[in-house]
């Protein structure tokens, strides 16, 4: 079979719902005979509990989709999205971009065609020269914009990155939206698309939000709230889902009511609060987060060791810790992956993408 020009995924903004889409791009090249390979220029330095330096979306590829690469020739390169100019200048750029181009094309020799993640944005990395259009322009790629959509203004930052690719002639195929609402994306049917159509951008199809794939980790969790595991086997507990999150500050009496109505959820609440944790431990509980570094009862702990219940403190107060859950970036799990592949084939149109 012939070389295919990579397709280089893109992002308006982080959550763009890249990930999902090349997992879904992956296995129906797969399906349909190709042997597609995927590549990540940058991955984000992680500190994983146990810590690697491996992009966490990266390790799922891995370890599900693409068993026959190694995470180095993925993913050759990491940095800490917010502070990476403590990990490299511009005048090592040079270097640094020599060594990504040796494993694309490494991954390229392999492969019939590539599928290529980029940044959070196409402006991330900008000020050192590795964004997303000097990688597509350097892998000579089809680029897709996926772009999540919220409201219309969205709407203007995609017409705007799909003018800032085509004025650095790159070969833009077209955009993927992905609403994060019905409302947007009855907004998307019925204006977004004739007003792109008009405007020469391709839809090529559009995500609907999808609450499976944004349920977080305990794994996840623990490190937003910069947590510490009290009780619980870290290798065993890190992929449970939470399906929702109770902050404890009532009565036992309201809590219990409350608590037993939930189903796989996170509870926070403080340490010394014996009779909230006691309710929580007799309900559909996947963890339970103390605050203020206030460590629980002994019996509390047992209990919770009897029925495999997670128990994390953290440094934090209940109402601050809140707020860390509420940034949470949620990545695909492994046992995910077919799912992905179902929103793929539902939303995506297969026949508007170049092979």
């Amino acid at each position: 079979m012939s070389k295919n020009k990579p397709i280089f995924l893109c992002s308006t903004k982080a959550g763009s719902g890249k990930t999902i889409i090349a997992i879904g791009m992956f296995l129906k090249f797969k399906e349909e005979g190709f042997k597609p390979g995927y590549f990540k220029a940058i991955g984000d330095a992680m500190d994983l509990r146990p810590k690697t330096k491996t992009d966490k979306d990266v390790n799922v590829i891995t370890a599900v989709v693409a068993r026959q690469f190694s995470k180095e020739e993925i993913c050759p390169q990491f940095f800490n999205p917010g502070f990476f100019l403590d990990e490299i200048l511009p005048e090592e750029t040079p270097a640094v971009m020599a060594h990504i181009k040796d494993s694309f094309e490494s991954m390229k020799s392999k492969t019939d065609i590539v599928i290529l993640e980029g940044n959070h944005n196409v402006n991330q990395y900008s000020a050192i020269n590795l964004d997303d259009i000097r990688f597509a322009k350097e892998f000579n790629a089809n680029v897709i914009i996926c772009s999540p959509i919220k409201d219309d203004d969205d709407l203007n930052t995609v017409v705007s990155a799909f003018n800032y690719l085509k004025l650095n002639d790159v070969n833009v195929i077209g955009v993927i939206l992905n609403g994060l609402s019905e409302t947007a994306y009855v907004r998307i049917e019925k204006y977004y698309k004739p007003l792109l159509k008009d405007l020469g951008i391709e839809v090529i199809g559009g995500l609907k939000k999808s609450r499976q794939l944004e349920k977080p980790t305990v794994a996840e969790i623990i490190e937003a709230v910069e947590g510490d595991l009290i009780c619980g086997n870290y290798i065993k507990v890190k992929n449970n889902l939470i399906d929702s999150f109770v902050i404890g500050a009532m009565g036992a009496e309201s809590a219990a009511s409350y608590l037993r109505k939930g189903v796989n959820q996170c509870v926070i609440t403080g340490g010394d609060r014996s009779d909230i944790a006691l309710v929580a431990l007799d309900a559909s509980t996947n963890l339970i987060i103390f605050s203020g570094n206030i460590h629980p009862a002994r019996r509390i702990i047992s209990v919770a060791e009897e029925k495999g219940i997670p128990l994390v403190v953290a440094p934090a107060d209940t109402f601050t810790i809140s707020e860390q859950l509420k940034k949470i970036h949620t990545h695909i799990q492994p046992n995910e992956i077919q799912l992905c592949k179902a929103e793929f084939d539902k939303y995506i149109d297969w026949n508007k993408i170049p092979k």
